[in-house]
C-alpha cells in the first residue's frame, strides 16, 4: 500500500524505458483527442498508455493485431487503429462494444452527410416520435420536453435503413448517430450529471440541457472526427468488436487469429455497475441489446467480472476456507474480510473471491491465445473490501505466473480524471494510482 509517493512528471510522452516501481504523473490534455471524446465513460484510462505499449513493442510496424480482451469504450483500440494496426476488442457489455465500433470505424464520409443532413431537417421539422421507452417511471428520469425530444431523434434514426438502404455503409452510420443519441442522454436527463449511481437528486437540483441544441452540437463532433478518422486510417485495416465474456473460449472466438500485443484494464474488485450507471442511456436503446427495462438489465449484470449484485443463495455454502485461490497472500486477506466484517463479510469475501477466480479464467484463456513472447500489458487498480486493502496488481501477478505469464515490469501513474470516481466509503475507495502490469508470455 502507499503511503508517500514520489512521481516521475512526464510531459504527453511516456518514456520507452521505465524503472520498476515508479510512479508518472502524466501532464496531458489529450485525452479527449480524435474519437476518444465520443461517450463518457467510468473508469476509463488513458490513451497514452496503449500508445506507450504500441511504439515499445510493435515500434514502426504495421498492419499487426492488437488485442483489448475488456475493450470498454475502445481506449486501445483507437490508439491501435490509428498507429496502422488491425484491433480486435471483447467486452461483455453490448453498449461499451458499441461505442468501441462506432469509435473504430472508417464510415463513408458522403453517406455521413447525406444521412446527417437529412436528420438534422427532419428533427426541426416533425413534431412527434413514435419511440416510447419501456419504462413506466420515465417521467421522473426526464422533463416531458425532453422524452418528446428524444423520441423524435430515436424514431428518425430508426427509418435511416429504409430511407437510405439496409447495407453496410448506411448501417455505419447510423451506429454512429445512435452513440451520438446515447452521448447526450444522460446530460438532457433529470439524474445527476457526475455520479456512478443514477438517481435523480432532490437536493440539488438539475436543469437538464435541451435535447436538440445538444444533439445538434454533438453531432457536429461526431462527423468532424469521424471525418478526419476516415481520411487518417488505411483503409485495409480491420476493427472487429466482439461482445462477449473473455473469460470462457477466447480461442474460439479469435478463430486462432495471431495476436500481435494485448492490452487491456480489467474491472476492479466489486466492479462498476457498468448497467446502472448506463440505465437512462439503456431506457432509449437498450432496446438494441434486450437490456431496455431494468429486470433485463439486472439478468444481464450477473454476467460481468466483479459483479456485486449477487443473491445470497450464491455464496451461502462459501467460506474462505473451504474455498481457496491456493495463494497464500489472497487467501488470508478473504478471511480477514470474512472474519472483521460481521454485516457483510461473507458477500464481500465471495465477491472478491469470485473476482480473482474470473481472473485466473482470464489468464488461462489469454495464455492459449498468446504466442511465446508476445507482451500482454494490463492496467489495474488496488482497492479496499471491508475496509481491508487489497493489493490488487500483486495478486493478479501471482496469478499469471502460475498461468504461463512473468511479469516483466510494474509501474504507476496518478490518476487525474475522476469523473465517476469518487470515495466509495469503504466499499472500494478512491484509487489514486493505476498499476501497469508488462506481463511477457512463458
Amino acid at each position: 500500500m502507499i503511503v508517500a509517493m514520489e512521481y516521475l512528471f512526464v510531459k504527453e510522452i511516456i518514456p520507452t524505458e521505465i524503472e520498476r516501481g515508479s510512479i508518472l504523473n502524466i501532464c496531458t490534455r489529450n485525452v479527449t483527442m480524435h474519437t476518444h471524446g465520443f461517450h463518457k465513460y467510468p473508469a476509463k484510462f488513458i490513451p497514452h498508455i496503449p500508445k506507450w505499449a504500441i511504439e515499445k513493442y510493435l515500434n514502426s510496424s504495421k498492419g499487426k493485431t492488437i488485442l483489448d480482451p475488456f475493450c470498454g469504450s475502445g481506449t486501445t483500440l483507437v490508439e491501435g487503429i490509428l498507429a496502422g494496426h488491425n484491433v480486435i476488442g471483447i467486452d461483455i457489455d453490448p453498449l461499451s462494444a458499441l461505442i468501441s465500433k462506432v469509435k473504430t470505424t472508417s464510415v463513408d464520409v458522403a453517406e455521413l452527410y447525406k444521412i446527417s443532413s437529412w436528420l438534422t431537417k427532419e428533427i426541426k421539422k416533425k413534431k412527434k416520435g413514435n419511440f416510447i421507452p419501456d419504462c413506466e417511471t420515465i417521467g421522473h428520469w426526464f422533463t416531458k420536453d425532453a422524452i418528446k425530444k428524444l423520441s423524435i431523434i430515436r424514431t428518425l434514426i430508426n427509418q435511416i435503413p429504409e430511407k437510405f438502404g439496409d447495407n453496410k455503409k448506411t448501417k455505419d452510420v447510423q451506429d454512429l448517430l445512435l452513440i451520438c443519441f446515447s452521448s447526450i442522454i444522460r446530460r438532457v436527463s433529470n439524474a445527476d450529471n457526475e455520479s456512478q449511481k443514477t438517481y435523480v437528486s432532490h437536493t440539488k437540483i438539475k436543469e437538464p440541457e435541451d435535447a436538440n441544441s445538444l444533439f445538434f452540437s454533438q453531432l457536429d463532433l461526431f462527423i468532424d472526427r469521424a471525418v478526419k478518422l476516415s481520411a487518417t486510417v488505411n483503409s485495409k485495416l480491420t476493427s472487429k468488436i466482439i461482445s462477449s465474456s473473455s473469460v470462457q473460449s477466447l480461442e474460439k472466438k479469435l478463430k486462432r487469429q495471431v495476436i500481435d500485443l494485448a492490452i487491456t484494464s480489467p474491472p476492479y474488485i466489486k466492479a462498476i455497475d457498468y448497467i446502472y450507471n448506463q440505465m437512462v442511456e439503456l431506457f432509449w436503446i437498450g432496446d438494441l441489446f434486450q437490456m431496455q427495462t431494468q429486470t433485463k438489465q439486472n439478468s444481464k449484470k450477473i454476467e460481468y467480472i466483479g459483479n456485486k449484485q449477487i443473491q445470497k443463495a450464491e455464496f451461502n455454502q462459501y467460506t474462505p476456507y473451504n474455498t481457496i485461490m491456493s495463494i497464500d497472500k489472497i487467501d488470508e486477506k478473504l478471511q480477514q474480510v470474512y472474519g472483521t466484517d460481521k454485516k457483510n463479510g461473507h458477500k464481500h469475501s465471495y465477491v472478491t473471491f469470485k473476482y480473482f477466480a474470473e481472473m485466473e479464467k482470464h489468464f488461462s484463456e489469454m495464455a492459449k491465445c498468446l504466442s511465446k513472447k508476445t507482451h500482454y500489458i494490463m492496467v489495474v487498480g488496488d482497492s479496499s473490501v471491508s475496509d481491508i486493502f487489497f493489493d490488487t496488481a500483486d495478486f493478479l501477478i501471482d496469478i499469471a505466473e502460475r498461468n504461463s505469464f512473468g511479469i516483466t515490469n510494474k509501474w504507476g501513474y496518478k490518476i487525474k480524471n475522476r469523473f465517476m470516481r469518487f470515495d466509495r466509503k469503504g466499499r472500494g475507495g478512491i484509487i489514486e494510482i493505476d498499476w501497469v502490469l508488462d506481463f511477457e508470455k512463458e
